[in-house]
């Protein structure tokens, strides 16, 4: 019935049009149909008024009609204007409708078409109200358009003329208005920048979540969330997330990737961020069980700013050296001297170098593993002995011997070292200081002009290097500065040893946390799949350097996760009883 009576004005209006047309403009016989349809229209807004039909095109359209049939009775001077130009003056009456309610701080007229698709809380947000105030203009713009448009003669026919001037003003309206109404609100809902939404119900938050969803960041993401919710609100639901979509549907799913079980007071706060997710789970207040890593990406997904922090990325400086390359099936024997001071178990830089051994041994080479930590490595004391009494020859008489003859006849290097101080441990250090016995005192320059000294054992040809270093802060740049300068001028002041790669893991202690499990396997892959290339192919590609180096998330998100982290330990008497998962 409602549509109806929103339907009458326009239709009788249109309906009048062509009869004044056909009728040749004539006032005296129109005035029978002006009160016929003046009481028609009149009735219809009585019953609109009764049945509270809140529509802005039925009482502007109404009005306009109900003016002009005034000036037909009583004012036939504006009537003949009015009867020539019924159409025109309906396009008015919109182009009114559309263009001043806003100014008045009233809600566009899109409000009657768009509200009944969206709850309550999207519909109160200034969000709503800029993208329907878009929509209501390109609508005012089409009955500006259509006003012009009524008034150009089509034909000389009087009847190709009526039914040109009525279809061709509602083309633009069918071809851009409607399409526009219907898919402009989702668009613009993903650019469209408002204040974050506050909920004051858990059934208020899971109606909104779908819409709210940010399709360019949902790219590839297949998630389905379980949340059982308890307490003041209990709710159980599943969301899940795929193809950039996103739905919520009450009950229990039978095989959910996530499972959230959490009070539903508690979660109504996290998701208002006025309590810390990461926090929350860190104190145990909130349980979740599955793949933890989606949880990382909600306020992502789920947040329509323009503006995001940026996730760390590598730095360029990578781009402007140029590791070495060397031809298929050149490595054969591989040795690694990993320099840290920590187990297998807790070592990231260890987890990397153990994957990156994996797939060289997949590829047929032979891999020997030494820790530093385990042999007698004394200082050196530059007392150059082994260039001038003893050539080649150390007066420390230690497991360096045995050391720089595997380092030397190996066809690859693995320096292996945490970040300390921005550069190696200092064991590691100890051990490259006695390197010194395989070089000669003479001096060299390189093609590029580098000095360098000659290599004692040039007989066993050219070797490569590569690097692995976990650190906990979460940059690349002004953090790994000072090892990669080390090695890289290693390179360049070497004779026969080149570095071939170099492989830096910042925020290195997120690996070990359940939220970055998906992480933790990417670097696992990449050096894996690094390892088996260096030894077929002889290089290593830049993108497994890439993929380690890339954390992923902003610092300003690890920053808040590492306090979070720290905080939750506050108070405690021993941190590693019982170190919680992030």
């Amino acid at each position: 019935m409602k549509s109806i009576i929103k339907a009458i004005p326009f239709t009788v209006l249109i309906v009048l049009s062509i009869f004044a047309q056909i009728g040749g403009y004539n006032i005296g016989a129109f005035k029978l149909y002006a009160v016929i349809i003046g009481a028609v229209l009149i009735i219809n807004m009585m019953l609109a008024v009764l049945l509270k039909v809140k529509d802005y095109f039925l009482f502007g359209t109404t009005s306009v009609a109900i003016l002009g049939i005034l000036s037909v009775l009583f004012v036939p001077l504006l009537g003949e204007v009015y009867i020539r130009n019924i159409t025109t003056g309906l396009y008015i009456g919109l182009f009114i409708v559309a263009f001043f309610p806003p100014i008045f701080k009233m809600n566009p007229f899109t409000y009657q078409f768009s509200e009944n698709n969206y709850p309550k809380i999207i519909t109160q947000s200034k969000q709503f109200f800029k993208i329907n105030l878009i929509i209501n203009y390109i609508w005012a713009v089409l009955f500006a358009m259509a006003i012009v448009l009524t008034k150009v003669t089509y034909s000389d026919n009087n009847i190709v003329q009526t039914i040109l001037a009525i279809t061709v003003p509602l083309a633009p309206q069918l071809i851009i208005g409607i399409p526009a109404t219907k898919k402009l609100p989702v668009i613009l809902m993903q650019t469209v920048k408002g204040a974050r939404l506050h909920f004051s119900s858990i059934k208020e938050l899971f109606e909104a979540m779908p819409l709210g969803l940010n399709k360019k960041r949902s790219a590839g993401v297949d998630a389905l969330i379980q949340f059982m919710l308890t307490g003041k609100e209990p709710a159980n639901g599943y969301m899940e997330i795929k193809n950039q979509k996103c739905t919520y549907t009450d009950g229990i799913h039978k095989n959910p990737k996530t499972i959230i079980k959490c009070d539903s007071e508690l979660w109504l706060k996290i998701s208002n961020n006025e309590v810390s997710g990461d926090l929350a789970f860190m104190k145990k207040e909130y349980e979740v069980q599955g793949d933890m890593s989606v949880l990382l990406d909600l306020n992502r997904l789920f947040s329509n700013e323009k503006e995001e922090a940026k996730t760390i990325k590598n730095n360029e400086s990578e781009e402007k050296f140029e590791y070495k390359k060397f031809g298929p099936d050149k490595i054969k024997n591989i040795v690694v001297f990993d320099g840290g001071p920590r187990s297998d178990k807790l070592s990231k830089t260890t987890f990397m170098v153990k994957h990156f051994c994996e797939g060289a041994k997949q590829a047929d080479a032979n891999v020997e593993y030494i820790r530093l930590k385990d042999k007698e490595i004394k200082p050196c004391t530059g007392c150059f002995m082994c260039w001038t009494k003893t050539p080649g020859e150390c007066v420390h008489k230690d497991d360096m011997t045995d050391l720089r003859k595997k380092y030397r006849e190996a066809d690859l290097v693995v320096f292996a070292s945490p970040l300390y101080i921005f550069s190696v441990t200092g064991i590691f250090k100890n051990f490259m200081d006695r390197m010194l016995p395989i070089v000669k005192p003479y001096m060299l320059l390189s093609e590029q002009g580098f000095t360098m000294h000659p290599d004692r054992f040039p007989e066993l040809g050219e070797q490569g290097f590569v690097v692995f270093s976990a650190a906990g802060f979460p940059d690349i740049e002004h953090n790994y500065d000072g090892i990669s300068s080390m090695f890289r001028l290693l390179d360049k002041h070497s004779e026969n040893i080149h570095m071939m790669g170099e492989f830096y893991l910042p925020a290195a202690e997120t690996i070990v946390q359940p939220f970055y499990k998906s992480r933790k396997d990417e670097i696992k892959e990449a050096c894996h799949n690094a390892g088996v290339q260096i030894v077929k192919e002889g290089k290593v590609d830049k993108k497994y350097m890439r993929i380690i180096s890339d954390t992923g998330f902003s610092k300003e998100t690890f920053k808040d996760q590492a306090n979070n982290f720290w905080e939750s330990l506050e108070d405690k008497k021993s941190f590693l009883t019982e170190i919680p998962k992030l």
